[in-house]
């Protein structure tokens, strides 16, 4: 199967999340939550990503992060490769600790980021570990409201937006319990970034470009469903249009590949079984 592709680049605000393989644990005593925790500070600095918030949950991660240089999968890789390593040796076992590519979804700042740090932070408090998410540990929470010291967290972009000192730690932790409508856990579901709907349309068809722009590490099916997404129709018509409307929805397709997204022309009449000329003159009669 090809793997999802991400949006990756300088400047961009991301939402991670990973689970344990199988569902495993990937936290099991003190020390693994402080060995991921200095995973995190080392790489965070070295890699030139900022953490703004985190849950370190027994069975799964949350990270808030700023992504200044594009090293985003670097610094993932790395962090779970050398926490794989050292878990693996501390419990005796062997194979993957993480079960799958961490999934990340871009986040447009101000209203999604605050929204996101208090779905991370609450995430203890929603899975009945604690009935206030201060006395769990292992999130970023507790710097939040001042009571504790990390130096790798920036939390500013979120903070900043409550005011400073005492009174900004007091109403974040308002903002935090307070009973609210908080849309982020159906959006991670089903969107690709977590905004208003101008931006998430604007990040999904940036990540459509790149799916295309990197054809050769995904399926000709992914392709055609991609497509058909955009053009609002089944796959399946594209590959078998009856009827003019049909084959116009085709003729578009053939377009958005050869004209937007650099296909080849070959490689686009290869896709959808016709002749290359019959894709030339589509792209012809269109221009």
């Amino acid at each position: 199967m090809p793997k999802n592709l991400r949006l990756i680049g300088e400047g961009l605000y991301h939402h991670i999340y990973v689970w344990g393989n199988d569902r495993h644990p990937v936290f099991k005593i003190k020390s693994n939550y402080e060995k991921y925790l200095e995973l995190l500070e080392t790489y965070s600095y070295n890699l030139n990503i900022t953490i703004i918030a985190y849950a370190l949950m027994a069975w799964h991660v949350h990270l808030f992060v700023f992504d200044k240089s594009g090293s985003l999968s670097h610094f993932m890789r790395t962090i779970h490769g050398r926490y794989a390593q050292y878990f693996n040796k501390a419990t005796g076992r062997t194979g993957h600790v993480f079960g799958e590519r961490f999934n990340s979804k871009i986040v447009q700042v101000n209203t999604y980021g605050l929204l996101l740090s208090r779905y991370i932070h609450r995430q203890p408090l929603e899975a009945g570990l604690v009935k206030d998410p201060k006395d769990f540990p292992w999130t970023s929470y507790r710097a939040y409201l001042g009571l504790e010291k990390r130096s790798f967290l920036e939390p500013d972009v979120v903070l900043n937006q409550f005011g400073q000192g005492e009174m900004g730690f007091h109403l974040y932790e308002e903002f935090v319990l307070g009973d609210i409508e908080n849309h982020i856990e159906s959006d991670e579901k089903t969107k690709k970034a977590l905004g208003d709907a101008a931006f998430v349309d604007e990040i999904e068809k940036a990540t459509e470009k790149t799916v295309f722009q990197s054809k050769e590490s995904i399926s000709d099916e992914q392709l055609i469903k991609t497509l058909g997404e955009r053009l609002g129709c089944e796959s399946t018509i594209l590959l078998d249009p009856h009827g003019l409307t049909e084959r116009r929805l085709r003729h578009k397709a053939f377009s958005i590949l050869v004209k937007e997204y650099r296909l080849p022309i070959r490689r686009t009449a290869y896709l959808f079984n016709v002749t290359p000329m019959a894709v030339e003159k589509v792209i012809r009669d269109i221009t």
